[in-house]
């Protein structure tokens, strides 16, 4: 690939610039197709180590070799590159290896295996009867509830006013991640909103399956999925709502 933001593009997904940057950055994608696809063979490549790679304990030597390979990053740059060909190979070869691991773990996962993710979630907690924990219309006991079991704070407001009723909330773990979930009906409809501590990039926008939308967006340092069934509009006028309570 040959795009000069290529680098910047890198540092948008792994979460290392700040809201300007990360901004200009967004935009950039959105309209270069050399960094698209970049973006879209990291999401790819996360994916698959998320679903496949074997889960084992690491052993002892592996542990101090990836402690060693921290301290080693920490030293002065051209120390650093010395050493890592030195000793590839052996330790640091393998430290390379885990700590490459690490990287494209780190990386959020793909949009739309995101989308499935949420959405098989909001679908199996109705399914089960587990859509709520904590049940109440009212934010001061359901933000509260929150607070200790989960590390972040999610937004949470009643808008009965707009049609939006806020009926409780519960903690689920999707696709390795920590969510609140705060829960709302609008008229026969369920509507799940999922808040997550952001992990780089989001692809913002709306995922459609089989009949459930999963409308996904970035605010600070908070990843959100509204998901439900009802029709687009009216989940585009949920998000904005609760988009306006953050501002």
């Amino acid at each position: 690939m040959n795009c000069a933001e290529l680098l910047r593009t890198q540092a948008f997904l792994d979460g290392e610039l700040d809201q300007t940057a990360s901004r200009d950055a967004e935009q950039h994608l959105q309209s270069c197709a050399e960094c698209q696809v970049f973006a879209a063979s990291a999401a790819e490549t996360s994916d698959l180590i998320r679903r496949h790679a074997a889960r084992r304990k690491a052993p002892e030597h592996l542990r101090r070799a990836v402690l060693a390979g921290i301290a080693e990053a920490e030293k002065p740059r051209a120390k650093r590159f010395a050493s890592f060909w030195l000793g590839a190979g052996s330790g640091a070869g393998l430290m390379a290896m885990a700590a490459g691991i690490i990287i494209f773990l780190a990386l959020p996962p793909a949009t739309a295996s995101l989308a499935d993710a949420v959405i098989n979630a909001h679908t199996g907690a109705m399914m089960k009867g587990q859509e709520i924990a904590v049940v109440s219309s009212n934010h001061h006991t359901v933000k509260p509830w929150f607070s200790g079991r989960i590390a972040l704070s999610p937004p949470v407001a009643d808008f009965a006013d707009q049609g939006f009723v806020l009926t409780g909330g519960r903690i689920q773990t999707v696709d390795g991640i920590a969510m609140a979930v705060v829960v709302y009906r609008h008229d026969a409809h369920h509507v799940d909103l999922f808040v997550w501590p952001a992990k780089g990039a989001l692809a913002s926008g709306l995922q459609n399956r089989q009949g459930y939308l999963a409308l996904m967006w970035q605010a600070g340092d908070l990843d959100f999925a509204a998901v439900s069934d009802m029709d687009s509009g009216e989940l585009k006028k949920f998000a904005a709502l609760v988009q306006a309570e953050r501002e």
